[in-house]
């Protein structure tokens, strides 16, 4: 197994131990609906599926290409605290890059990543639209050898997020919606193609909505100097 992986689920090991001393600010009346992965009853297991297509330029002898890549995945979390959640993932990847003839290929793909609800408060004096804000952060790490590339993949992000309650009855429609923005960061270790230097840090926007049932979806789009990445999750607490 590629050690540098392994270093990285090390770590997201470690900063998944809650720690008292970072304990994030939390409201006290906890009537709070379900956020992505974290609920107001942090004590069960939740799962959904993700997708993720991504454009991402890489340098090899000298020379920039745009690598064409997508995930597929699983997931199951279990809430190891009532604000921070750790999950696993497994499914499948492609890449391919036509600038050099590098066909698509289909390959296993698996990881490991963390979750937290830093703030969640309903004090929104100024911004009497909304019903909530909020401050979310993650990390993630994933690993996949499509064309032998050895694909390691380090993701964080933190955001901030403006949510409105609809309060509807209907199942199909959703009793929360939220848009949410702020800085990603995105690191791929390739073997002999490097990622260009200046497409690591970027920008995230999108939008995510709850529904009855403990379900939720999010969609979501990064933009990086010259990368771009979508990505989708849909999922259910159970």
């Amino acid at each position: 197994m590629n050690p540098k992986f392994l270093a990285c689920l090390a770590a997201v090991a470690v900063l998944a131990v809650p720690s008292a001393s970072a304990a994030p600010e939390v409201p006290s009346d906890m009537r709070l609906d379900n956020y992505l992965l974290v609920a107001e009853d942090l004590s069960d297991f939740h799962g959904g599926v993700q997708g993720f297509f991504a454009k991402r330029n890489v340098r090899r002898h000298g020379f920039d290409s745009e690598m064409r890549a997508s995930r597929f995945n699983g997931y199951l979390g279990y809430d190891l605290t009532r604000w921070l959640t750790f999950y696993g993932l497994a499914g499948i990847m492609s890449a391919k890059d036509n600038d050099i003839g590098l066909k698509s290929e289909t390959v296993f793909a698996y990881g490991a990543g963390a979750w937290a609800r830093l703030i969640d408060d309903d004090q929104l004096d100024f911004l009497s639209t909304f019903s909530r804000y909020r401050l979310n952060g993650g990390i993630e790490v994933s690993h996949s050898d499509p064309n032998d590339l050895s694909w390691t993949q380090f993701d964080a992000f933190l955001t901030f997020g403006l949510v409105n309650d609809l309060f509807l009855t209907d199942d199909i429609f959703p009793t929360s919606i939220g848009l949410f923005f702020g800085p990603v960061y995105s690191a791929v270790d390739m073997d002999e193609f490097k990622q260009v230097p200046d497409n690591k840090f970027g920008f995230t926007v999108g939008l995510d909505m709850t529904f009855a049932q403990g379900v939720y979806a999010n969609l979501g789009y990064d933009f990086f100097n010259d990368d771009s990445v979508a990505h989708f999750s849909a999922g259910v607490r159970f």
